[in-house]
C-alpha cells in the first residue's frame, strides 16, 4: 500500500518481539509495547482528516458479534487486566457468560458467528468494551466511517447478503501486519503462534486455579 512500508514494519516488530522474548520480557510488556508502537505508526501514516471521519465510539458495538482471534500473549494480558478490574462475583459472571458463548458458537465459521447474534462476552451493560485498553490487535484494526453501514452489514449477513463498510485500509493494514509479525516471532522462538477464539482463550485463563 502506497506510503506504508509494511515489510519494514513486519521486520521491525518481528525483531523486537524476538529480542524481547530472548531477554525474558513478560507478555504484558511485549503487548503494551506493541500497542504503543502500532499507535505511533498509525499516527504517522493516517492523517487526522481521515481519523476525523471514523465513527467508532464507546457504546457502538455493531461489529461485536464476530469471531475474534487472539494470540496467546494477548490473551494473557487481557486475563490479567480483567483480574484487576473485576471482583470475584463479577469474574464468575463473566466466566458463565464465556462458557455460554463457547458452547453456542463452537465450530462456527465467520458467517455463522454473525448469524448467531451472540454479542461479545466483554461488552458492559451500556455496550462498552470492558477490555478496551488491552483489546486485541484484531479489534484495534477495524475502524468504520459509517456506523449505519456496520449495522446493515451485520444484519444482511443473516440473509447471506453483503454490504460495503467504508473503513481505513491503511489503519487496518498496519495492525494486521503487527499481528502477523507477532505470530511469526512466536513461532520462530518455539512459542505458541496459533490464534484462538477470544472467549475460549479467556475462559481457560480465568478458570485456572479457582
Amino acid at each position: 500500500m502506497a506510503g506504508i512500508k509494511l515489510y519494514d514494519l513486519h521486520e521491525t516488530v518481528y525483531s523486537f518481539v524476538l529480542k524481547s522474548l530472548s531477554s525474558g520480557e513478560s507478555p504484558a510488556g511485549i503487548i503494551i509495547s506493541l500497542h504503543s508502537l502500532t499507535d505511533e505508526r498509525v499516527a504517522e501514516q493516517v492523517p487526522q482528516t481521515e481519523k476525523a471521519v471514523m465513527k467508532c465510539r464507546r457504546g457502538c458495538f455493531h461489529c461485536c458479534r464476530v469471531n475474534v482471534p487472539v494470540l496467546a500473549p494477548e490473551a494473557d494480558v487481557i486475563a490479567e487486566y480483567l483480574k484487576t478490574i473485576l471482583n470475584a462475583d463479577e469474574l464468575e459472571r463473566l466466566r458463565a457468560k464465556l462458557r455460554y458463548i463457547k458452547v453456542n458458537i463452537a465450530g462456527y465459521d465467520d458467517q455463522e458467528r454473525i448469524v448467531s447474534n451472540i454479542p461479545c462476552g466483554f461488552l458492559g451493560e451500556e455496550g462498552e468494551c470492558i477490555i478496551h485498553p488491552v483489546r486485541p490487535l484484531v479489534c484495534r484494526s477495524v475502524v468504520s466511517a459509517d456506523d449505519s453501514a456496520c449495522y446493515n452489514a451485520m444484519n444482511m449477513s443473516i440473509y447471506e447478503e453483503y454490504a460495503y463498510i467504508p473503513m481505513n485500509l491503511k489503519h487496518k493494514s498496519i495492525y494486521d501486519t503487527v499481528f502477523l509479525a507477532l505470530a511469526d516471532a512466536l513461532k520462530q522462538s518455539g512459542g505458541d503462534s496459533r490464534s484462538y477464539e477470544i472467549s475460549e482463550a479467556l475462559l481457560k485463563r480465568l478458570t485456572i486455579n479457582i
